[in-house]
């Protein structure tokens, strides 16, 4: 196959440009900003990984498939090295992820943290950069990693995962896969004039929160070492022992979700082929199906080790179908034919941005704010300049404005992630409000009129509830308040209550008081995640 020949990965080069964007930052004064960048690569790093583990898990399925179509015997040495291969790369990632919870217990304390789950039940879950209470640390992560020899101790794991993976390979391949394994650890730094290791060059004087991305770094880069020698194993499975019966063509789209403006693309493979060939391969768009004798009317694409790239301009929006034929030869020198097809829709980029309560952002409390795109949920991302924003899953954003914003407004963007690139989906316009004021009463509703002593001490405990026009479910609490009685034109001194309840004095008075006295309540400090409000007072009259 064309992989063996080991080219530098689109992932491999994102990683190298990750790299010397930790360097560049690493230059300045971390700030803010600096460690948001830190969360999102170490976020896209995850997602990375995830997609190649995933791959590499359909992969050993591949051989288990083969198994059955070829027979136990004609590829059991590659199924033998590919457990193989499985267990030490497993055994290498799970070396990897306890050292970066180790290193987040020595610099946070505690490697959980406890966040709201879809239901809004608090659950504890793994710490990782974004959620780190230290991620500005720099002594921390410099004393674990090289004052304790932790780094040094990787880089001998990950030379010894390197070699032995390697000799999975025929003696003849070794060095050419080894380039193109990446996981350098032998590689020479330099730094003013001083020669570096690759643990000094990589973890020495570096914030916590580069640290734990750099070890992320070194997951996915051995996950993707595990991939290009699952692809050389696959390869070394001869093609002409497969039953062509079972063999056929492939669309492989990057995404079946295009947006006005850009590009659909898709590889064309063929699951067997001569690594020394180049298909040739036909489409014709609008089409089913295309038959040899319709190549008269299809598109010939040009390949190059043994795949070809598709790219179809994006124009009007709809769905979009078309099929093709891959021609490769067989091990006896004649021509095979393999179709293929597929169909994608091209949409116009938007997005839909709703506040789950109302039109309106409230300063100082958490909004519940949902956003629905023709996306996978896992892909957007969301902005409020100037605000604070928590992914709550599945499309779900909690939305933190600041006091400062009260009577301005704030415009979201959504975007999404979109094989290598991001797109911007659509933009919505909020206005800021001010939480309202609650409304104080006494017992279940009691606010003004007459009643009875023994309604009054029947309900001893002062509230402060939102309006019904209020949707959010927001608590407050009464810390104080004063109580004062009028009697026949006389007012007695104020009695003060700390807390919600009225104290015994105050029930005491009550009872004690004449019909027609008016009782005021005042003072009313009330708090909740909005703040803390002083309420107006209201009163009643014993009946």
């Amino acid at each position: 196959m064309g992989a063996t020949n080991c080219p530098e990965t689109p992932r491999q080069k994102m990683i190298q440009m990750m790299y010397l964007v930790y360097t560049a930052m690493l230059a300045l004064n971390v700030s803010a900003d600096i460690l948001n960048a830190f969360i999102v690569v170490d976020d896209t790093l995850a997602i990375s990984t995830r997609n190649a583990t995933q791959q590499n898990f359909a992969d050993y399925n591949w051989f288990e498939q083969q198994k059955t179509i070829l027979g136990e015997a004609k590829i059991h040495d590659a199924y033998v090295n590919a457990q193989a291969l499985r267990k030490e790369t497993d055994k290498m990632v799970k070396y990897i992820e306890n050292m970066r919870q180790d290193l987040i217990l020595y610099v946070d304390g505690d490697t959980l943290v406890e966040v709201k789950n879809e239901k809004g039940k608090k659950v504890k879950v793994p710490s990782t950069v974004s959620t780190m209470k230290a991620k500005e640390n720099f002594d921390k992560p410099t004393d674990y990693m090289i004052n304790k020899k932790h780094a040094y101790e990787l880089a001998d794991k990950i030379r010894e995962y390197k070699k032995n993976i390697l000799k999975f390979a025929k003696p003849a391949d070794r060095e050419r896969l080894s380039e193109g394994l990446g996981l350098n650890v032998d590689q020479k730094f330099t730094k003013e004039g001083a020669v570096q290791t690759w643990a000094e060059h990589n973890f020495d004087h570096i914030i916590a929160a580069a640290a734990v991305t750099l070890l992320n770094k070194e997951v996915g880069e051995v996950r993707n070492a595990e991939s290009m020698m699952l692809t050389y194993l696959k390869a070394s499975i001869s093609a002409e022992d497969f039953k062509f019966d079972h063999v056929e063509g492939r669309a492989i789209p990057k995404s079946q979700m295009v947006f006005s403006g850009d590009n659909y693309e898709a590889d064309i493979i063929v699951a067997a082929y001569d690594t020394k060939s180049t298909p040739e391969v036909y489409y014709k768009m609008g089409a089913d199906t295309l038959t040899v004798d319709g190549l008269g009317g299809a598109t010939k694409l040009e390949g190059e080790n043994g795949v070809v790239k598709l790219k179809l301009a994006a124009g009007d929006v709809g769905e979009k179908r078309y099929a093709g034929l891959i021609k490769i030869m067989d091990p006896s020198g004649q021509p095979k034919y393999y179709g293929f097809s597929d169909k994608y829709a091209v949409l116009k980029p938007s997005a839909t941005i709703a506040a789950d309560k109302m039109n309106v952002l409230y300063a100082g409390i958490a909004n519940p704010v949902s956003v629905s795109a023709p996306v996978d949920p896992g892909k957007l991302s969301i902005s409020f300049p100037g605000c604070g924003v928590s992914n709550q899953g599945a499309g779900k954003f909690d939305v933190s404005v600041p006091a400062s914003l009260i009577g301005k407004t704030v415009t979201a963007t959504v975007s999404a992630k979109l094989g290598e690139s991001t797109k911007q989906l659509g933009a919505t316009t909020f206005r800021v409000k001010k939480v309202p004021d609650p409304r104080a009463v006494l017992g279940a509703n009691i606010r003004g009129g007459k009643h009875a002593k023994a309604e009054l001490t029947a309900n001893p405990v002062l509230r402060a509830t939102m309006g019904e026009d209020f949707a959010y479910d927001l608590k407050w609490k009464v810390t104080s308040f004063r109580v004062i009685f009028v009697s026949k034109g006389m007012e007695d001194p104020a009695m003060v209550c700390q807390g919600g309840a009225l104290s015994e004095a105050v029930k005491a008075k009550i009872q004690k008081s004449p019909a027609n006295t008016v009782i005021y309540f005042s003072d009313i400090k009330v708090s909740s995640e909005a703040g803390s409000r002083t309420l107006d007072e209201f009163s009643v009259r014993i009946r």
